[in-house]
């Protein structure tokens, strides 16, 4: 939204497999963008071009080293940080649908989230560094993501209160925070429903 670009979003029903079935899924995933004849299909790109489409220069910065510094953090994002952030969503959330498990394995999640801890130390002394968001002033894509992931953290019962306030501030940026984060805060809810949790 803050793109100011227009959309229309779709959902796929994930637990039930459709998007194995969406042939405008190119890898079988989600998110997917199309734009007319044009797709791209994964966060990081997704999010480039909105932000470079739109003209809203703080989303992805023309300054050279602001705009680095946000590559950096969603390469730190998609090596490091999410994966993780994955790990634990899937063996605390997902341990019967994903792994066919008959409960989670705590160790694996324990050892995880302690990386995670890790991680959420990097991301701040080096990441954020005292300023507001990543590349300054200003929220970034990377902000996006890494609020993202954090909200999920959040979800597999990860503390974060050590990043509530970098969470308020990217909240406060983006009108439409909360209404895209519904959907994770509720997965807990929607698998215990399903008996999968």
């Amino acid at each position: 939204q803050k793109s100011g670009l227009p959309y229309e979003e779709k959902n796929t029903e994930l637990f039930k497999g459709a998007h194995l079935k969406t042939k405008e899924l190119p890898f079988k995933k989600i998110p997917v963008l199309k734009d007319g004849d044009f797709t791209v299909a994964e966060s990081t790109s997704i999010l480039r071009y909105v932000a470079l489409k739109s003209g809203v220069d703080s989303l992805y910065p023309s300054d050279i080293q602001k705009r680095v510094k946000v590559d950096e953090c969603m390469d730190f994002w998609q090596s490091t940080f999410n994966p993780n952030v994955l790990k634990i969503v899937q063996n605390t959330l997902m341990f019967k649908m994903m792994f066919r498990m008959k409960s989670p394995d705590t160790k694996l999640i324990e050892d995880t989230k302690k990386l995670h801890t890790g991680n959420k130390k990097v991301f701040n002394s080096y990441f954020l560094a005292g300023k507001p968001f990543i590349a300054g002033d200003s929220p970034s894509i990377a902000d996006v993501l890494m609020a993202c992931s954090l909200e999920q953290s959040t979800v597999a019962g990860v503390d974060n209160s050590k990043e509530a306030e970098y969470l308020n501030r990217v909240k406060s940026e983006f009108g439409d925070y909360e209404s895209l984060h519904e959907a994770v805060r509720g997965m807990p809810d929607r698998l215990k429903q399903m008996k999968m949790l």
